[in-house]
Formats: C-alpha cells, structure tokens, sequence
C-alpha cells in the first residue's frame, strides 16, 4: 500500500489572452498591477490563530469573478520546520519561511469550494476548485515568453493537456508514474497505470492480497522535500525563496487531495480517510555535488539518468530514516515519459519499501526504501504545467 502536490483585491484590468500554449487549450494574464490589497479582520494581539488574520483576494478571469475569503494555513509546516540550502560542498544554511503567506480558504458565496494560496511580492499562486471546476493561477514565467516575468497565468484544469495524452490524438499513454518494489535483493519496476482523478474521492490500496481490517493510528505524514540543482535552476528560476514556496505550495494542495481521498482494498470494503502530510524539512541543493571517479550522487552534474538508478542513488541517503517519507524533485527527460517513481510496500510482514519503511542493504549500501522522485520535464523535453506537476506528485507519494 502506498499511503501517501492584506486582504487582497485582484481587479484584472485589460486581460491578456492566449491559447497557443502546448499544454493550454486556455489562459489568461494576470499582472501585478491588477492586484490591491487590504486585510478585513486582525486580531488586537498577535497570535498563531488561523482566523486571527482575515484576507480576501478577488478578481476577474475567465468569464467570471472570483471572491477568495483565506486564512494562514494550519498544520501543513511541522512545529520542527526547517529549511536549508546547501551548496556544492554540503554546507547547510538556514533560511527563514515566511508561514503566513500560506493560505487557505474558499470562494465567497458558493457552498463547496475549496482554495490553496501563496501571496509573495504581489504574486499569488492559488488553486481554486469549485463545483464546476478547478481553476489555477501560477507564475507565467516558467510557461510563456511574457515581457513582465512578474506576471501570472490563471486557467482551468479542464483546459490543460496532460503530457500523458498525445498531443496529435490525444490518446492515453501506457505509463507517467511507475513504482518499484525490492524482493530478495533485486528491484522490480511496474507500471502505474491508473490516471489519477482530478479530486478523487476513493482510490484502491495497490497491494492487497487478503481482505483485512485496519485503523491508522498516526494520521500524517512527515516530508523530507529535496531539490536538486537542476530544479533549483529551472523550476526555482535560480531562486532560493521562490523554489522553497513553490515546494511548499504544491504539497499543500497535494495534502488536499490525500486528506479527502478514502483508502480501500477494494469497492466492497470499507477504507479510511484523513490521511495527510506534515513537511518537516526542504532542502534546496543551489550547486552540482562534486564527486570522485567511480561514486555517484543524485545531485551531480552531466549525468544522463536512468530513473531508476536515480531514485536508487537518493534512496542511499542516510538522512531519510528521520522522516516518514523522502521526495525528490528534480528537472530532467526521462525515457518512457516517466514523470515520476516511488518504492511501494507490501502487506506481507517484514518486507521493505513505502512510508517509514526501515534500511535495506543492497549491494553494499544500505537504502531507505521511503523514497520517491518527480520530475518537471515531461517526455518531450517540456516543462510540466503546475496542476500536472501537483497530479504526479500526489501519484508518487
């Protein structure tokens, strides 16, 4: 089983449109200078409340008005958060994150909606999903050529061409996630070809051999996110703080689609729900690590990766037995189109691999099978769209 992505006004004043995008049938500019900001409710003394501080970000896209009423978000940062960059030599340096810029929240004056936010510098970066769809705003930089690098995107999730559909068809392909289990000291890798749903409400345990009845007792997750310098590069665009509130965005609306996912072994059986994360740590690598003759390391330069070996590699390091999973994101091709892989366990007693799973020694080292990796580069050399990336992850977790 593998358990486990100032009040503000945005006015949008002479929209942009474009639709030559190739994963967009749709999108909408949005610019800084669309957005005013003010805060509807603070709190007399300062406090850690979520609705000590009330923020509402409004404004028009896509043929309609939106109306976010937010709050900081709870619970997605673990009470020993940290968070850190390390350069070409293992040095680590502390860098601060900014929590309330983490918001949650829903659309004004509709039952049912749901919204995940990050305000930074005038930039909002949000998932807002409604009884009609789910609706992304994101920087524009990583997918246009814009003059204002400062300026966004906003689309829907029913306009966005997934690097799992052909482009000339639009036919499914076999395979953009696999998993690999380790039995007797030889790894095994299979497909994933289950597509996972835009807000799924059920999804089978992989695993299962025999009905049984089980009861989680510990309800989330701790994360140990890892960017390597490719990621840093691109997806992070060079940038510390954007790469660290881009990672952090992305499991909190992944955390979203776990918390309201039941668990079963099958349609006839009853699951279980509110499974969730907790990131605990974020580790930006800004450099290649160096290496000597004849070592590897996941994070070095001019290597062309089987992925595979890459998520074995990761899996070597000694650091992911304090969390209950490890996830690296990095920026790179894979052959097959794969987006995304992860170790998955088993229900048979004693055997290794998925969340909190123990150390197993392989050919001499000893590898922490709680490990998965995604990347934002799909099989055509392309950088994935936000709400792809989001869908790859939650797959791989």
């Amino acid at each position: 089983m593998r358990c486990f992505h100032y009040v503000f006004i945005l006015i949008a004043y002479n929209l942009e449109i474009a639709s030559s995008h190739y994963q967009l049938k749709y999108y909408e500019i949005l610019r800084p200078s669309d957005i005013g900001h003010k805060i509807t409710k603070r709190g007399i003394h300062h406090s850690s409340h979520q609705f000590n501080v009330a923020k509402e970000v409004s404004f028009k896209a896509l043929g309609r008005h939106f109306r976010l009423m937010l709050n900081p978000a709870k619970g997605l940062l673990s009470s020993k958060f940290k968070a850190f960059t390390v350069d070409k030599n293992g040095r680590k340096r502390s860098m601060w994150v900014d929590r309330d810029n983490f918001l949650e929240g829903r659309v004004f004056g509709e039952v049912g909606t749901q919204v995940s936010a990050h305000i930074d510098d005038g930039i909002l970066t949000a998932a807002i999903r409604t009884s009609e769809d789910t609706y992304i705003v994101e920087p524009s930089w990583r997918h246009v050529s814009y003059k204002d690098n400062s300026s966004m995107i906003v689309y829907r999730g029913s306009d966005v061409k997934y690097s799992w559909e052909t482009m000339e068809t639009g036919k499914k392909l076999t395979k953009f996630c696999t998993y690999m289990k380790e039995e007797g000291n030889v790894s095994t890798i299979e497909d994933d070809i289950e597509t996972l749903p835009e807000d799924p409400k059920n999804r089978s345990k992989r695993q299962a051999i025999d009905p049984y009845n089980w009861e989680p007792i510990q309800t989330r997750c701790s994360l140990l996110l890892v960017a390597d310098f490719r990621f840093y590069e691109n997806m992070g665009g060079s940038n510390l703080k954007g790469t660290i509130n881009f990672l952090i965005s992305l499991i909190d609306r992944v955390n979203k689609i776990f918390l309201e996912t039941e668990w079963k072994d099958s349609e006839k059986m009853s699951g279980f729900s509110g499974m969730g994360f907790v990131i605990q740590e974020v580790m930006v690598h800004t450099e290649p690590t160096p290496v000597s003759r004849g070592e590897t390391h996941y994070n070095m330069a001019g290597a062309s990766w089987n992925v595979r070996d890459l998520l074995e590699v990761f899996s070597r390091n000694l650091n992911h037995r304090w969390f209950c999973l490890a996830h690296l994101f990095t920026d790179q091709k894979f052959d097959g189109g794969i987006l995304g892989l992860a170790y998955v366990g088993s229900p048979r007693r004693n055997s290794v691999g998925g969340i909190c799973s123990p150390g197993y020694v392989k050919n001499g080292y000893t590898l922490y099978l709680n490990s998965g990796l995604s990347t934002s580069r799909n099989h055509y050399g392309q950088r994935v769209i936000t709400r792809e990336a989001d869908l790859v992850t939650a797959h791989g977790e």
